[in-house]
């Protein structure tokens, strides 16, 4: 069970693509993006994958998240965390399904990296 001391705490979180979560409440349609990683879209190659991959990770759990930024879009930057999952942007990194986005995470996510560190490069 998870003590809500974050910034953001959420039930019924949906993952909407590969970095991108989405809370619905009454009245109120919230999107977070996960921070330091980069998924596929959902109409690239391997973007229905990351997708599935972090609604599974997400699926019938609180998640907790600590604000990090805002993004250009307004959108809350976060890192999260469920019970069985210490960071999800990590988890999804390790997985392979997002890679490190060094130019934003500092290479926080390097050490999850299951890609070849040259085609992380691209990201920088």
């Amino acid at each position: 069970m998870i003590t809500c001391l974050a910034a953001i705490c959420l039930s019924g979180a949906v993952a909407i693509d590969g970095d991108t979560l989405r809370l619905d409440s009454p009245g109120k349609n919230l999107r977070l993006r996960l921070w330091g990683i980069q998924a596929p879209e959902i109409k690239e190659a391997g973007g229905a994958e990351a997708r599935h991959a972090l609604a599974a990770l997400v699926s019938d759990r609180p998640v907790a998240c600590d604000l990090m930024d805002v993004d250009r879009y307004g959108r809350p930057v976060v890192r999260c965390h469920t019970d069985t999952v210490t960071d999800l942007s990590c988890e999804m990194v390790r997985q392979g399904h997002a890679t490190d986005w060094r130019r934003y995470s500092g290479g926080a996510y390097q050490h999850c990296n299951r890609i070849v560190p040259a085609a992380a490069e691209e990201l920088d």
